[in-house]
């Protein structure tokens, strides 16, 4: 499929922190599957990371052009002038993917107010800024499509206070993009995650005896799923396959939040 020819599209974390599954020789993380899969169908692709060189390892393994930009999500400056770079060597934005994202386990007995404002500034403010700062070029060519990337943990209790309240504070930025701005030709949609076999899975849980397969136990299907199951609903909300498709959630997690 060539969905994407002629379209541009920024990844925001597209790099990778984390190792490699068993076999590979380069890690694959949510942002890094979207950019690969996305790049495969036809769009120059901007990628960004607070690590320049994840960014760059992104782009190389892309099959057509590509961008790295570096740039720290927690920093307002640095959220907007991605976007700047992305349209000034790419030209004009059509989708942007808000994909990164931080964790912790913090319970609200022992949540701190700077964890939660760091997972305030990762996970809601850098996603708000960087749609916001791309929307008004957008809404100038009556066209733009919205593909955030959240978690389960956005209605279903058990991880850290913090990552749940920020990961439903996404979704609400998403729906409100969607129904304020869809009859000026804007689409926002949400995908919400389950266990995901993800660079920051392994990089969390990786060395912790048992863990990995206790989360593999979990869902319905008996598996993680895995980050290019990510970039192939990615990529459906993305294109024009999914055009009636607007300010709705996407569960991805193998039955998980059906139980």
């Amino acid at each position: 499929m060539r969905r994407f020819d002629g379209r541009n599209v920024l990844v925001v974390g597209g790099g990778a922190d984390g190792p490699p599954r068993p076999g590979e020789d380069l890690a694959i993380g949510n942002g890094r599957a979207i950019a690969i899969r996305i790049a495969a169908e036809g769009a120059a692709v901007a990628v960004t990371d607070r690590d320049l060189a994840a960014a760059d390892e992104t782009v190389a393994a892309l099959d057509g052009r590509g961008l790295a930009i570096e740039a720290d999500a927690a920093d307002p400056d640095a959220c907007r002038r991605a976007v700047d770079i992305a349209e000034s060597d790419l030209g004009p934005l059509d989708v942007v993917v808000c994909n990164v994202g931080i964790a912790s386990g913090r319970a609200l007995h022992d949540q701190t107010l700077d964890d939660w404002e760091r997972h305030d500034h990762v996970n809601v403010r850098s996603h708000w800024l960087t749609a916001q700062h791309a929307l008004g070029p957008m809404l100038e060519r009556g066209h733009g499509v919205f593909v955030f990337v959240s978690s389960v943990a956005a209605v279903l209790g058990g991880s850290g206070v913090a990552y749940e309240a920020t990961k439903a504070a996404q979704v609400a930025v998403s729906r409100h993009i969607a129904v304020r701005y869809a009859k000026r030709g804007i689409r926002s949609n949400t995908l919400l995650l389950g266990l995901i076999d993800s660079t920051m899975a392994r990089r969390e849980f990786g060395d912790i005896a048992g863990r990995m397969d206790v989360r593999a136990a979990a869902p319905p299907m008996k598996r993680q799923g895995t980050p290019e199951e990510v970039a192939a609903a990615a990529a459906f909300l993305a294109s024009d396959d999914a055009s009636y498709v607007n300010g709705t959630t996407l569960v991805i997690d193998g039955g998980l939040s059906a139980i």
